[in-house]
C-alpha cells in the first residue's frame, strides 16, 4: 500500500497554496483558446482545403466546429484559399489549398520555387491574408499543404504573431528565407513516406522551408498511396474516418489502417500541446491533473493501443490461415515443378517424366520392337545376299556382308537409356516428395514452416506481452484516479487542520500499487522480415544445387546415350546400303546376275523393309535427342524462373505485405505512445511523495515495456 504526504509535503495539493498553480493552468489555457490546435490545422490543409466548401458550410474536425466565413478560388495567379472561423473561440484561419492547376500550380508556381524569382500567388496570398485581417477580423493562423505550405510560410514570415502549420511544405524561392531567424511561429509537419519533402532534403533544401519541422508517422509505402501520403488524408469513410483497406472482405486479415496525418501528432494528455518528441512545459501535479492522466491512460492511450493491437491480431489471422495452408503450398509447389519441368523438353512423350516415365519408358520399348523387326527383316535380306548368286559373289570377291553383329549395341544402348530415364524419374522424385518440402525448414527452431513458424512464434510472445501491458495500464489508470481522489480526500483533510490549528492529519488514504514488471523478450524475427527474403533465397540456391546436381548429369548421359543410338542407326543404314550395292552393282557377277533374274528385285525389297523400321526409330531417336537437349538448355532457366513459385508457396506475397502493412501501422502508435510516457514520465519526475513516486514508477515501467513492445513490433516492419 501507498501512503500519501504528510501535512507539510502536502503544500501544493491544498487549495490554500493553489493561487499560483490556478494562474499557470489559466495562462495555458488562454494559450489554447488563443491557437488553434496543430491537429485541426493539419487536417484543414491536408484534406478540407481540398473540398472546394462554399460559404458557411459547416467542418467538424476533431470535436471542434468551423465555419466557411470566405472563399477565394479561380484567381488568376491560381491561388485558391478559404477562411474559415472557429465556431466555439471564434478564431480565423486562412486555409491555402494546393497544386490542382496545370497551368497556374504547376507551371506558373512550382516550377518558379525553384529559382529566386517570386510567383505572383505568394504576393496573391499576402493580399488574401491581408483582405481577411480588414474584413472579418484578426487572423490568428494560416495552414496549407505541398504549394499551399509555401503560401503559408510566405506569409507567416511577414506576419510573425500569426500561428503557420504545414503538411509537407514546398520550399520558397531562394532568398525568401533568412537563414539567421528561427521562425518560431510555424510548424511545418513532413509525413514519413512524402515525396516532396524526402526530395527537397535529398538536394539539400531543407534551408528554404523556415520554422521547425518535424516527422510523423503516417501513410503507408505503398504506390497507389502515392498522393495521399503527401497531402494525409484519403476520402473520409462513412464514419469519417481516414482509412485504407488491406485484404479483401471475407480473406484473413481483412481490416482497414488509419492513416488521418492529424492523428500522428503525439499531444500532451494536459495541454494539447504537441509533444514532437520531447517534453511540454511542466505542469502542477494535483487532484485535476492527475485526474486528466487516469482519463488520458482510459480514453486515449488505451484506445491507441487497442488500435494497435487490432492492426497486430489482422497479421496474426494472415499468418494462421498461411500455417493452415502449408500443405496446400507445399502441393503447389511440387505440382508446379513437376509442370515446369516436364514442360522443358518440349515433347508430349516427356510429360510424366518427373512422376513415373511411363510414355517415354513405352517409347523406348517400342524402339526396342522397331529395332527386333529391324532384326529380323535383316536376316530375311541376309539369307537373300547369302542365296546362290551372292555366294558366288563373295566367292569372287571375298566380301562379309552379314548384319547381324550390328544391332546388339543398339539393343544395349536402348535399355542404358531405359535405365537414364527410370534414374531421371527417381531423381525428380526426390526432388518434389524430399527436397521442395526441405526448401521450407528453417528458422530459429528449424521450423517446418519456416517463415511462418517463426512469425507465429513471434506474435505468440507479443500478444502475451501485449496482453499483459494492457492489463498494466488498467491496473495504472486505476492508480492514477485512486491517487487523484486521494488528492481532494488530504484537501479537505488539510483543510481542516489548518483551520482547527490540529498538529496532524486523520487517517491517510491509500493507494494500491501496480505491478512492476518487465515484458517476455522475444528471441525470433533477428533478421526481421527479411527472414522471407533469407528462406526464398536459400530455398533457391538449394533447388539450383539439386538440379544441377541430380537431373543435370542423367540428362547429359541421356544425350550420350541417344547420340549413340543414332550413330549405330547411320551405321546399320549404311550397311544395309553398302551390302546392296555390292552384291548388285560392285562386281560384274552381280550385275550380270540382276540382268538375268529377280535377283535385284528381292534384295531391294528385303532392304526397304529392313530399313523401314529403322528410319521409324531414327525419326524417334532424334525427337527424344531434341526433348533431352531442350530440357539441358532449358532447365538453368526454369530454375532461375521458379524462384516467384517459391517466393509465393513459402508466404504469399501479398499477404506478407500487408503483415508487414500491419505491423507498421502499429510500430508507428508504439512510437507515438513512446513519446507520451517520456512526458508523462517527465511530469511526475519531479514531484515529492510516496503516491507520485509509485505513479512515476509504473509510468517509467509502462514506458520500458511499450519500448520492448514496440522493439518486437518493429521487426515485423523491415
Amino acid at each position: 500500500m501507498i501512503e500519501l504526504n504528510s501535512v507539510s509535503s502536502l503544500k501544493n495539493s491544498s487549495p490554500i497554496y493553489q493561487n499560483s498553480e490556478k494562474n499557470d493552468k489559466q495562462q495555458i489555457t488562454q494559450i489554447l483558446q488563443s491557437k488553434a490546435k496543430d491537429t485541426d490545422l493539419v487536417e484543414l490543409a491536408g484534406y478540407h482545403s481540398y473540398k472546394h466548401y462554399k460559404v458557411d458550410k459547416q467542418i467538424k474536425i476533431n470535436g471542434s466546429k468551423f465555419r466557411v466565413v470566405d472563399i477565394n478560388y479561380n484567381t488568376k495567379s491560381g491561388l485558391d484559399a478559404l477562411a474559415v472561423e472557429n465556431v466555439k473561440t471564434n478564431e480565423l484561419t486562412i486555409v491555402f489549398v494546393g497544386s490542382e492547376q496545370l497551368k497556374e500550380d504547376w507551371i506558373g508556381t512550382n516550377l518558379k520555387l525553384l529559382s529566386d524569382t517570386t510567383p505572383a500567388q505568394l504576393k496573391d496570398a499576402q493580399d488574401y491574408f491581408n483582405h481577411v485581417n480588414e474584413n472579418y477580423g484578426k487572423v490568428s493562423s494560416v495552414t496549407g499543404n505541398s504549394l499551399a505550405g509555401a503560401l503559408t510560410n510566405a506569409v507567416a514570415i511577414e506576419n510573425p504573431r500569426v500561428k503557420a502549420v504545414t503538411l509537407n511544405p514546398a520550399m520558397l524561392p531562394e532568398g525568401m528565407v533568412d537563414p539567421t531567424k528561427n521562425y518560431s511561429n510555424i510548424t511545418n509537419y513532413y509525413s514519413k513516406y512524402d515525396f516532396l519533402t524526402s526530395t527537397q532534403g535529398t538536394l539539400n533544401l531543407e534551408d528554404r522551408i523556415p520554422g521547425n519541422k518535424y516527422k510523423i508517422n503516417n501513410g503507408l509505402p505503398l504506390f497507389s498511396m502515392f498522393t495521399s501520403n503527401h497531402t494525409g488524408y484519403v476520402e473520409a469513410d462513412k464514419n469519417g474516418d481516414y482509412t485504407i483497406q488491406i485484404g479483401l472482405d471475407g480473406e484473413p486479415g481483412y481490416g482497414f489502417i488509419h492513416i488521418g496525418a492529424a492523428d500522428h501528432i503525439v499531444t500532451s494528455i494536459w495541454t494539447g500541446s504537441p509533444l514532437h518528441g520531447g517534453t511540454a512545459e511542466k505542469i502542477a501535479i494535483n487532484h485535476g491533473n492527475m485526474t486528466a492522466l487516469a482519463n488520458g491512460i482510459k480514453d486515449h492511450v488505451k484506445g491507441r493501443m487497442g488500435l494497435a493491437t487490432g492492426y497486430l491480431e489482422n497479421s496474426v489471422s494472415i499468418v494462421d490461415d498461411e500455417s493452415a495452408r502449408f500443405s496446400q503450398r507445399v502441393t503447389m509447389l511440387q505440382v508446379l515443378f513437376t509442370q515446369k519441368f516436364e514442360e522443358t523438353a518440349g515433347n508430349p512423350l516427356f510429360i510424366g517424366i518427373a512422376g513415373t516415365g511411363h510414355l517415354i519408358k513405352a517409347c523406348i520399348d517400342s524402339l526396342i520392337s522397331l529395332l527386333d523387326k529391324a532384326e529380323e527383316k535383316c536376316r530375311i535380306l541376309n539369307s537373300i545376299l547369302n542365296s546362290k548368286p551372292a555366294e558366288l559373289i563373295e566367292y569372287v570377291m571375298s566380301i562379309d556382308i552379314s548384319v547381324e553383329s550390328l544391332f546388339a549395341p543398339v539393343r544395349n544402348y536402348l535399355n542404358d537409356l531405359k535405365d537414364d530415364v527410370d534414374n531421371l524419374v527417381a531423381g525428380a522424385q526426390n526432388i518434389i516428395t524430399k527436397d521442395i518440402p526441405d526448401f521450407f525448414k528453417g528458422g530459429k527452431n528449424y521450423f517446418v514452416d519456416a517463415v511462418v513458424g517463426e512469425l507465429t512464434a513471434h506474435y505468440a510472445i507479443m500478444l502475451a506481452n501485449k496482453d499483459k501491458m494492457n492489463g498494466q495500464l488498467t491496473d495504472y489508470e486505476n492508480q492514477v484516479q485512486s491517487v487523484a481522489d486521494a488528492f481532494t480526500n488530504k484537501d479537505t483533510s488539510l483543510a481542516g487542520v489548518i483551520r482547527t490549528n490540529a498538529s496532524s492529519l486523520a487517517d491517510t488514504d491509500s493507494v494500491q500499487k501496480t505491478a512492476v514488471f518487465t515484458l517476455d523478450p522475444s528471441p525470433y524475427l533477428e533478421t526481421k522480415m527479411k527472414i522471407k527474403e533469407i528462406q526464398v533465397a536459400l530455398a533457391h540456391e538449394n533447388m539450383t544445387a539439386v538440379t544441377t546436381m541430380v537431373l543435370m548429369p542423367i540428362l547429359q548421359a541421356m544425350e550420350i546415350v541417344l547420340l549413340l543410338i543414332e550413330a549405330a542407326l547411320e551405321m546399320i543404314v549404311a550397311s544395309i546400303n553398302t551390302a546392296v550395292n555390292i552384291g548388285l552393282y560392285g562386281n560384274p557377277i552381280g550385275l550380270i546376275v540382276s540382268l538375268f533374274s529377280d535377283f535385284d528385285q528381292k534384295v531391294k525389297a528385303a532392304a526397304k523393309q529392313a530399313l523401314e523400321p529403322i528410319e521409324e526409330m531414327e525419326s524417334t531417336i532424334e525427337g527424344l535427342r531434341k526433348g533431352v537437349n531442350s530440357m539441358i538448355g532449358n532447365l538453368p532457366e526454369m530454375v532461375s524462373n521458379f524462384k516467384p513459385y517459391i517466393d509465393t508457396a513459402i508466404f504469399e506475397p501479398g499477404k506478407f505485405e500487408n503483415v508487414r502493412l500491419y505491423n507498421l501501422a502499429a510500430s508507428a502508435i508504439m512510437d507515438e505512445m513512446e513519446i507520451l510516457f517520456k512526458d508523462i514520465t517527465f511530469q511526475l519526475a519531479f514531484e515529492k511523495g510516496n503516491a507520485i513516486e509509485a505513479s512515476l514508477e509504473i509510468s517509467e515501467s509502462v514506458l520500458s515495456n511499450i519500448v520492448l513492445l514496440n522493439e518486437q513490433v518493429d521487426r515485423g516492419t523491415i
